[in-house]
């Protein structure tokens, strides 16, 4: 099995996050005034919370000849 750094994925994803999980928000709760910057906050603050530093993942979830 191979790690991830759970922190510097999202780190490095996230604009992506950011983008996606604001479009969540807009699709469940149209109209809702919440900021990508304060959705990204929370969804940090939780991954602290649910994951460990470093994930273990299947070998067939990393691409390291990319």
């Amino acid at each position: 099995m191979a790690r991830i750094n759970m922190e510097e994925i999202v780190e490095e994803l996230d604009d992506n996050f950011s983008r996606v999980l604001k479009a969540v928000f807009d699709e469940l709760a149209p109209g809702n005034d919440i900021e990508k910057r304060q959705i990204m906050r929370t969804f940090r603050k939780r991954l602290e919370r649910g994951f460990e530093h470093w994930e273990h993942v299947p070998e067939r979830c990393i691409d390291v000849g990319y």
